[in-house]
């Protein structure tokens, strides 16, 4: 994962507010809206040479720019799903339930770090914020909450426009699980939110 990031300023030459995108601290590109649509400007890097990110990284960020610059949100009625007629979630579990490495009493999924990270990314997709995780360890007695490492970004994040919430939610999960143990045994829970305020254990 990079560092791309977004920060909005006020800039007098636009008349309104631009977004900069920096990466490490360096402004590699701007956003602004105008009467046409919302426009996103990358400049070379030292060497000339073009700037490269992945691309749900890049969708995190451009969805926080969308939030800033304040440019058009989808209904929550209308919120993205997978195939026609099904609810993001359901697209979620398609893909990825059988990929949980154990189940819990009430059927919650304990995900591997790498498999947490692609629901993340699919989220993006989705239409879908990651709202909780928390880490535990797997053993052959059970699953212990592993301390220092639960999160409810809902709760942190409550009372933002859904789609400022969805960027800010789904970058901090990104931030926490970038930093999290990969270590043998050591799983995630998840919860998602959709654009309609309800929330979903994975």
């Amino acid at each position: 994962m990079s560092d791309l990031r977004a920060r909005d300023r006020h800039d007098p030459e636009w008349g309104g507010t631009v977004v900069d995108l920096l990466e490490e601290d360096r402004v590699v590109g701007l956003a602004y809206e105008d009467d046409d649509g919302l426009f996103v400007e990358f400049y070379p890097d030292e060497d000339g040479n073009a700037w490269v990110f992945d691309a749900a990284d890049l969708q995190r960020v451009l969805d926080t720019v969308r939030a800033m610059l304040g440019a058009e949100e989808p209904s929550p009625q209308a919120a993205p799903a997978g195939e026609e007629g099904q609810h993001p979630v359901d697209a979620l579990a398609m893909q990825f339930d059988h990929l949980a490495a154990k189940r819990g009493e009430e059927d919650e999924g304990f995900y591997p770090l790498q498999v947490a990270a692609a629901i993340l990314a699919r989220c993006a997709d989705l239409g879908l914020a990651l709202v909780y995780v928390e880490g535990v360890t797997i053993h052959r007695d059970g699953i212990d909450p592993v301390p220092g490492h639960k999160a409810d970004l809902g709760e942190t994040n409550e009372g933002s426009p859904f789609a400022l919430f969805q960027a800010e939610c789904n970058t901090q999960a990104a931030a926490l699980l970038e930093r999290w143990p990969r270590e043998p045994g050591f799983a995630v829970a998840l919860e998602v939110q959709d654009a309609t305020g309800e929330r979903f254990v994975l």
